[in-house]
């Protein structure tokens, strides 16, 4: 006979699987929660590994939904019930998941600790296995649930006196372990790691506490109760740990936090010290073991990037300066702990999108680049560590070198292009920019040809246009003849017929739409 209802939680959003957890003191309340998912697809992989009675499913998920994942649960273990989440809006979606034998349904902004207790009780005594279980209970709040609650941020009540029983030396540390792995294999992972501490305490034959949390999706998590003393021999459990990991070739990451002397500090150091260190694995490739006192921001701060000179070597074209200046920043990331990683990446790729954008200014070909920005992009952002981040940047530099040294679109053509650009609006000829330029203007009709893709006049009307364009869109207190003038026409037909060659349509129209 079973002595516990094992449930399992499906829900796209973590808050929500969170909130769930902690509603109740499952233990006590006869109910055990063998694993959380964020799908359906997930959810099963785990249905499968843990054999739940009850699942609490939401519908509408990623990849795989509540009602498909109702529907093989069924079809596969018949005897196990479901329980529909659901919000105000998906009736429908709930209905359809009635004809594949859900047992219940709850409205998650409705969802409190008394009706999600009466729907579990209920739906448990519909399970052979578990009808003779005693669903009363008058049992006071367990320390595991205390503790999952303490280190989530609740406010707890609990008795002093009941807690100084459990934990009976001054000092505590948290024993977190990242694991990069499915969901489903937390749990073999939380017994196996579980295992080889308590043996490797007790060949210490030191006085340690070591009580389990509750896993939050990739963290398995342990709180450790000694005396202060014994700081080093709690890192040397924890090397020991990250050595073992490294003999299986198992994927975790083993950090412990500093040590503090109330339990009430558990959330402060969980949320605002070790979870910022786990989250700088980024830039400390290869370490599988965080000591938080070991790493402090005097000890890794770094200089700043100078955004300041890097724009202005990229105005005035001292591309080796500016490019040299980035490779250099990026390649002193590792190690660095006063860097956050996302603000980081998108550092990376604010900085690559402002090379392209002065290089296709400046007239360099540098078509390639600009199409492969956001392959850049991607890779980047799911970069899991900062050595995957270098050769990126690299690889972009050494194209972007080459766009600068390319021989084909030489630096007098660029000069040319650029005073177009500026002077459009005068009445630009090519004898104008000849003269400027100090050139023959025959030499310098054939010189434009050969370096650019258009003509002198076809690359000026298109300048022109392009600011007519603008113009038309966001100046509609101007007339189209006043547009025509700014532009450079002193013509309104001609810039009538040249607008609509390169456009399609008529510049009055143009505004419509």
């Amino acid at each position: 006979m079973e002595t516990t209802c094992k449930v399992l939680i499906v829900d796209d959003e973590m808050l929500v699987r969170q909130g769930i957890i902690h509603l109740l003191d499952w233990r006590s309340e006869g109910f055990e929660i063998v694993g959380e998912a964020a799908n359906g697809k997930e959810a099963l992989e785990m249905v499968d590994l843990f054999q739940p009675h009850i699942i609490l499913t939401d519908v509408v998920m990623p990849v795989m939904g509540g009602e498909e994942l109702t529907r093989i649960v069924k079809g596969i273990y018949p005897e196990t019930e479901i329980v529909v989440l659901s919000s105000f809006g998906e009736f429908e979606y709930v209905r359809s998941t009635f004809k594949s034998g859900v047992a219940d349904y709850m409205l998650k902004p409705k969802l409190d600790k008394v009706s999600l207790l009466a729907v579990l009780r209920k739906t448990a005594q519909r399970i052979p296995a578990l009808k003779y279980m005693e669903w009363t209970s008058e049992k006071k709040q367990s320390v595991d649930y205390f503790l999952d609650k303490l280190i989530a941020g609740y406010q707890n009540d609990y008795h002093p006196a009941e807690i100084d029983s459990m934990f009976i030396y001054p000092c505590f540390a948290l024993l977190i372990i990242a694991v990069q792995d499915s969901s489903s294999a937390i749990k073999r992972y939380e017994e196996w790691v579980e295992s080889g501490l308590q043996t490797d305490i007790a060949l210490l034959g030191k006085p340690f506490i070591l009580r389990r949390i509750s896993h939050q999706d990739h963290y398995i998590r342990f709180l450790l109760n000694l005396e202060s003393t014994n700081r080093p021999e709690a890192i040397q459990v924890a090397e020991h740990l990250a050595e073992a990991g490294i003999r299986g070739n198992m994927p975790l990451c083993v950090a412990l936090s500093r040590n503090f002397s109330g339990i009430d500090e558990i959330h402060e150091v969980y949320s605002n010290e070790i979870l910022r260190i786990l989250d700088h694995r980024f830039f400390l490739p290869n370490r599988n073991l965080l000591v938080v006192n070991e790493y402090t921001e005097d000890k890794s701060n770094g200089s700043l990037f100078d955004h300041e000179a890097f724009n202005a070597e990229l105005n005035r074209q001292d591309f080796h300066l500016a490019l040299q200046r980035l490779n250099s920043y990026v390649q002193s990331m590792p190690g660095r702990m006063d860097i956050d990683m996302f603000e980081f990446k998108s550092f990376v790729c604010h900085s690559l999108f402002n090379i392209i954008g002065t290089l296709m200014h400046l007239h360099y070909e540098a078509d390639a680049l600009d199409k492969g920005k956001y392959e850049y992009f991607r890779f980047i952002h799911e970069a899991e560590h900062i050595e995957e981040v270098i050769p990126l940047v690299e690889k972009f530099l050494k194209s972007a070198v080459d766009c600068v040294e390319n021989k084909s679109n030489p630096l007098g053509i660029q000069k040319i292009l650029l005073f177009i650009d500026e002077h459009f609006s005068n009445p630009l000829t090519l004898t104008d920019v000849a003269k400027h330029f100090h050139f023959n203007p025959s030499y310098l009709s054939n010189y434009f040809a050969l370096h650019n893709k258009e003509g002198f006049i076809e690359y000026l009307n298109r300048v022109r246009i392009e600011k007519a364009c603008v113009l038309l869109r966001e100046k509609p207190h101007l007339t189209i003849s006043e547009i025509s003038n700014l532009v450079g026409y002193s013509d309104h037909s001609y810039f009538t017929k040249v607008f609509r060659k390169l456009m399609g349509t008529s510049p009055s129209h143009y505004r419509k739409k």
